[in-house]
Protein backbone atom coordinates (compact mmCIF):
# COMPACT_ATOMS: atom_id res chain seq x y z
CA UNK A 1 0.00 0.00 0.00
CA UNK A 2 2.80 2.41 0.88
CA UNK A 3 4.61 1.61 -2.37
CA UNK A 4 1.46 2.31 -4.35
CA UNK A 5 1.06 5.63 -2.56
CA UNK A 6 4.63 6.61 -3.34
CA UNK A 7 4.32 5.57 -6.97
CA UNK A 8 1.12 7.56 -7.37
CA UNK A 9 2.81 10.61 -5.88
CA UNK A 10 5.75 10.27 -8.26
CA UNK A 11 3.36 10.02 -11.19
CA UNK A 12 1.53 13.11 -9.96
CA UNK A 13 4.79 15.06 -9.61
CA UNK A 14 5.83 14.10 -13.15
CA UNK A 15 2.56 15.22 -14.69
CA UNK A 16 2.44 18.38 -12.58
CA UNK A 17 5.91 19.30 -13.81
CA UNK A 18 4.77 18.81 -17.39
CA UNK A 19 1.68 20.94 -16.81
CA UNK A 20 3.77 23.69 -15.26
CA UNK A 21 5.61 24.03 -18.59
CA UNK A 22 2.27 24.61 -20.33
CA UNK A 23 -0.42 27.16 -19.51
CA UNK A 24 -2.06 25.25 -16.66
CA UNK A 25 -4.74 22.57 -16.51
CA UNK A 26 -7.72 24.89 -15.82
CA UNK A 27 -8.94 28.13 -17.41
CA UNK A 28 -10.13 29.81 -14.20
CA UNK A 29 -12.69 32.56 -14.00
CA UNK A 30 -12.55 35.20 -11.29
CA UNK A 31 -13.73 34.20 -7.81
CA UNK A 32 -17.16 35.55 -6.92
CA UNK A 33 -19.14 35.70 -3.69
CA UNK A 34 -21.65 32.86 -3.40
CA UNK A 35 -24.65 32.59 -1.12
CA UNK A 36 -24.76 29.74 1.35
CA UNK A 37 -27.89 27.98 2.55
CA UNK A 38 -28.84 27.16 6.10
CA UNK A 39 -28.01 23.70 7.36
CA UNK A 40 -26.24 20.91 5.48
CA UNK A 41 -25.50 21.88 1.87
CA UNK A 42 -23.45 20.83 -1.11
CA UNK A 43 -21.90 22.73 -3.99
CA UNK A 44 -23.28 22.08 -7.49
CA UNK A 45 -22.36 23.47 -10.90
CA UNK A 46 -24.00 23.14 -14.31
CA UNK A 47 -22.46 22.91 -17.77
CA UNK A 48 -22.87 26.65 -18.29
CA UNK A 49 -20.69 27.34 -15.26
CA UNK A 50 -23.39 28.47 -12.83
CA UNK A 51 -22.46 27.33 -9.32
CA UNK A 52 -24.63 27.35 -6.21
CA UNK A 53 -25.09 25.68 -2.86
CA UNK A 54 -28.18 23.52 -2.50
CA UNK A 55 -29.71 22.10 0.63
CA UNK A 56 -28.53 18.60 1.42
CA UNK A 57 -31.22 17.39 3.83
CA UNK A 58 -29.81 15.88 6.99
CA UNK A 59 -30.62 12.20 7.08
CA UNK A 60 -32.08 10.96 10.33
CA UNK A 61 -30.62 7.50 10.35
CA UNK A 62 -29.14 5.16 12.89
CA UNK A 63 -25.36 5.39 12.99
CA UNK A 64 -23.57 2.18 12.01
CA UNK A 65 -22.97 0.03 15.11
CA UNK A 66 -19.25 0.53 15.62
CA UNK A 67 -17.43 0.80 18.95
CA UNK A 68 -15.07 3.75 18.67
CA UNK A 69 -17.10 5.63 16.05
CA UNK A 70 -16.31 9.37 16.05
CA UNK A 71 -19.76 10.87 15.60
CA UNK A 72 -18.34 14.21 14.41
CA UNK A 73 -16.63 12.41 11.53
CA UNK A 74 -19.64 10.44 10.28
CA UNK A 75 -20.56 11.31 6.70
CA UNK A 76 -23.56 9.76 4.93
CA UNK A 77 -24.42 9.87 1.22
CA UNK A 78 -26.87 8.04 -1.07
CA UNK A 79 -25.79 6.03 -4.08
CA UNK A 80 -28.05 4.73 -6.84
CA UNK A 81 -29.33 1.85 -4.70
CA UNK A 82 -27.82 2.16 -1.21
CA UNK A 83 -26.91 4.58 1.52
CA UNK A 84 -23.22 4.83 2.42
CA UNK A 85 -21.52 6.02 5.58
CA UNK A 86 -17.84 6.73 6.18
CA UNK A 87 -16.24 7.57 9.53
CA UNK A 88 -13.15 7.49 11.68
CA UNK A 89 -13.12 4.70 14.25
CA UNK A 90 -10.69 5.28 17.13
CA UNK A 91 -8.45 2.53 18.48
CA UNK A 92 -7.35 2.19 22.11
CA UNK A 93 -4.06 3.98 21.36
CA UNK A 94 -5.98 6.98 19.87
CA UNK A 95 -4.96 6.17 16.31
CA UNK A 96 -7.86 5.58 13.96
CA UNK A 97 -9.23 3.38 11.17
CA UNK A 98 -11.26 4.77 8.30
CA UNK A 99 -14.36 2.60 7.89
CA UNK A 100 -17.32 2.50 5.50
CA UNK A 101 -20.63 0.67 5.60
CA UNK A 102 -23.75 0.55 3.44
CA UNK A 103 -27.46 0.28 4.12
CA UNK A 104 -30.15 -1.12 1.84
CA UNK A 105 -33.04 0.23 3.95
CA UNK A 106 -32.25 3.96 4.18
CA UNK A 107 -30.13 3.62 7.29
CA UNK A 108 -32.45 1.54 9.45
CA UNK A 109 -29.81 -1.18 9.50
CA UNK A 110 -26.24 -1.40 8.27
CA UNK A 111 -24.09 -4.06 6.66
CA UNK A 112 -20.68 -5.06 7.94
CA UNK A 113 -18.19 -2.22 8.28
CA UNK A 114 -15.29 -2.40 5.82
CA UNK A 115 -11.85 -0.90 6.46
CA UNK A 116 -10.72 1.67 3.90
CA UNK A 117 -7.42 2.65 5.53
CA UNK A 118 -5.87 1.06 8.63
CA UNK A 119 -2.43 2.71 8.50
CA UNK A 120 -3.02 5.82 10.64
CA UNK A 121 -0.23 6.26 13.21
CA UNK A 122 -1.44 9.41 14.97
CA UNK A 123 -2.73 9.80 18.53
CA UNK A 124 -5.37 12.39 17.65
CA UNK A 125 -8.42 10.35 18.62
CA UNK A 126 -11.52 12.08 17.23
CA UNK A 127 -9.67 15.37 16.87
CA UNK A 128 -9.15 15.03 13.12
CA UNK A 129 -10.81 16.23 9.89
CA UNK A 130 -13.77 14.10 8.79
CA UNK A 131 -13.63 12.21 5.50
CA UNK A 132 -15.43 13.61 2.46
CA UNK A 133 -17.58 11.39 0.24
CA UNK A 134 -19.09 11.23 -3.24
CA UNK A 135 -20.87 8.54 -5.24
CA UNK A 136 -21.22 7.59 -8.89
CA UNK A 137 -23.79 4.88 -9.49
CA UNK A 138 -23.16 2.47 -6.64
CA UNK A 139 -19.46 3.31 -6.25
CA UNK A 140 -18.20 5.28 -3.25
CA UNK A 141 -15.30 7.74 -3.40
CA UNK A 142 -13.62 8.95 -0.21
CA UNK A 143 -11.02 11.67 0.41
CA UNK A 144 -9.40 12.19 3.79
CA UNK A 145 -6.38 13.56 5.65
CA UNK A 146 -4.36 11.50 8.10
CA UNK A 147 -0.88 10.64 9.35
CA UNK A 148 0.33 7.58 7.45
CA UNK A 149 3.57 5.76 8.31
CA UNK A 150 5.33 7.67 5.52
CA UNK A 151 3.94 11.07 6.58
CA UNK A 152 0.94 13.36 6.81
CA UNK A 153 -1.12 13.74 3.70
CA UNK A 154 -4.37 13.83 1.79
CA UNK A 155 -5.44 10.42 0.50
CA UNK A 156 -8.13 8.95 -1.70
CA UNK A 157 -9.86 5.56 -1.79
CA UNK A 158 -12.59 4.03 -3.94
CA UNK A 159 -14.98 1.17 -3.24
CA UNK A 160 -16.77 -0.88 -5.87
CA UNK A 161 -19.23 -3.28 -4.30
CA UNK A 162 -17.36 -5.31 -1.67
CA UNK A 163 -13.94 -4.34 -3.07
CA UNK A 164 -11.97 -1.35 -1.76
CA UNK A 165 -9.08 -0.20 -3.92
CA UNK A 166 -5.81 0.54 -2.12
CA UNK A 167 -5.56 4.18 -1.00
CA UNK A 168 -3.70 6.64 -3.23
CA UNK A 169 -1.76 9.68 -2.05
CA UNK A 170 -3.03 13.00 -3.36
CA UNK A 171 -0.43 15.16 -1.60
CA UNK A 172 1.85 14.97 1.44
CA UNK A 173 2.36 17.91 3.77
CA UNK A 174 2.96 19.41 7.18
CA UNK A 175 -0.55 19.34 8.68
CA UNK A 176 -3.92 17.64 8.63
CA UNK A 177 -6.46 19.48 6.49
CA UNK A 178 -10.09 19.60 5.42
CA UNK A 179 -11.03 17.91 2.14
CA UNK A 180 -13.93 17.85 -0.33
CA UNK A 181 -14.64 15.50 -3.22
CA UNK A 182 -16.76 15.37 -6.37
CA UNK A 183 -17.06 12.63 -8.98
CA UNK A 184 -18.74 12.25 -12.36
CA UNK A 185 -18.23 9.24 -14.60
CA UNK A 186 -14.53 8.36 -14.35
CA UNK A 187 -13.55 11.88 -13.28
CA UNK A 188 -12.71 12.64 -9.65
CA UNK A 189 -11.85 16.04 -8.17
CA UNK A 190 -10.42 16.32 -4.65
CA UNK A 191 -10.25 19.81 -3.16
CA UNK A 192 -8.23 20.38 -0.02
CA UNK A 193 -6.65 22.96 2.19
CA UNK A 194 -3.02 23.03 1.14
CA UNK A 195 -1.11 21.13 3.85
CA UNK A 196 2.15 22.95 3.06
CA UNK A 197 3.40 26.50 3.53
CA UNK A 198 2.46 29.33 5.86
CA UNK A 199 -0.34 30.74 3.71
CA UNK A 200 -3.74 29.07 3.87
CA UNK A 201 -4.73 28.09 0.33
CA UNK A 202 -7.25 25.74 -1.29
CA UNK A 203 -6.10 23.51 -4.13
CA UNK A 204 -7.65 20.78 -6.25
CA UNK A 205 -6.34 17.51 -7.69
CA UNK A 206 -7.97 15.84 -10.68
CA UNK A 207 -8.17 12.27 -11.98
CA UNK A 208 -9.71 10.94 -15.18
CA UNK A 209 -9.32 7.29 -14.10
CA UNK A 210 -11.51 7.00 -10.99
CA UNK A 211 -8.74 8.25 -8.73
CA UNK A 212 -6.21 5.53 -9.51
CA UNK A 213 -3.83 8.33 -10.56
CA UNK A 214 -4.29 12.05 -10.08
CA UNK A 215 -3.08 13.69 -13.27
CA UNK A 216 -2.64 17.23 -12.00
CA UNK A 217 -3.03 19.67 -9.14
CA UNK A 218 -3.89 23.36 -9.25
CA UNK A 219 -4.29 26.12 -6.68
CA UNK A 220 -7.81 27.51 -6.83
CA UNK A 221 -7.82 30.22 -4.16
CA UNK A 222 -6.34 33.70 -4.47
CA UNK A 223 -3.01 34.59 -2.91
CA UNK A 224 -4.67 37.45 -0.98
CA UNK A 225 -7.06 35.09 0.82
CA UNK A 226 -6.66 32.93 3.87
CA UNK A 227 -8.68 30.11 2.31
CA UNK A 228 -10.27 27.27 4.29
CA UNK A 229 -13.26 24.89 4.22
CA UNK A 230 -13.17 23.72 0.58
CA UNK A 231 -16.12 22.52 -1.50
CA UNK A 232 -15.98 21.16 -5.05
CA UNK A 233 -18.36 20.25 -7.88
CA UNK A 234 -18.09 18.85 -11.42
CA UNK A 235 -20.22 19.04 -14.57
CA UNK A 236 -18.42 17.62 -17.58
CA UNK A 237 -15.33 19.77 -18.13
CA UNK A 238 -16.63 22.45 -15.77
CA UNK A 239 -15.02 22.53 -12.33
CA UNK A 240 -16.17 24.66 -9.40
CA UNK A 241 -14.17 25.13 -6.20
CA UNK A 242 -15.44 27.13 -3.23
CA UNK A 243 -13.77 28.21 -0.03
CA UNK A 244 -14.23 30.46 2.98
CA UNK A 245 -12.07 33.53 2.31
CA UNK A 246 -10.67 35.81 4.96
CA UNK A 247 -8.25 38.72 4.53
CA UNK A 248 -6.22 40.44 7.23
CA UNK A 249 -8.79 43.24 7.51
CA UNK A 250 -11.82 40.93 7.63
CA UNK A 251 -13.64 40.14 10.86
CA UNK A 252 -15.64 37.33 9.25
CA UNK A 253 -15.06 34.95 6.39
CA UNK A 254 -16.80 35.31 3.01
CA UNK A 255 -17.80 32.25 1.00
CA UNK A 256 -16.56 32.52 -2.59
CA UNK A 257 -16.53 30.20 -5.60
CA UNK A 258 -14.27 29.97 -8.62
CA UNK A 259 -15.39 28.19 -11.78
CA UNK A 260 -12.99 26.93 -14.42
CA UNK A 261 -12.98 24.91 -17.63
CA UNK A 262 -10.64 21.93 -17.60
CA UNK A 263 -8.34 21.90 -20.63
Amino acid sequence: MHLRRRLSLLALAFVAAAVACDTGPVDWGDPIVINEVSGPARLVVDSSGHASFVADPARTVNAPPSVGLCTTSLRTIPSSVRLFSAWWNVRRDSSSVLLIASSADSGKSWGRAVAVDTTDVSSDGCNRPPPSVATVGDDLFVAYSMIAPEGKGVFFAHSMGPMVHAPVAVIYGDRLVQTAIAAEGDDVAVAYEDPNGARQQVAVAFSTVQGHIFAWRATASRSVDAATAPAVALAGRVLAVSWAARRASDSTATRVVRVGHIR
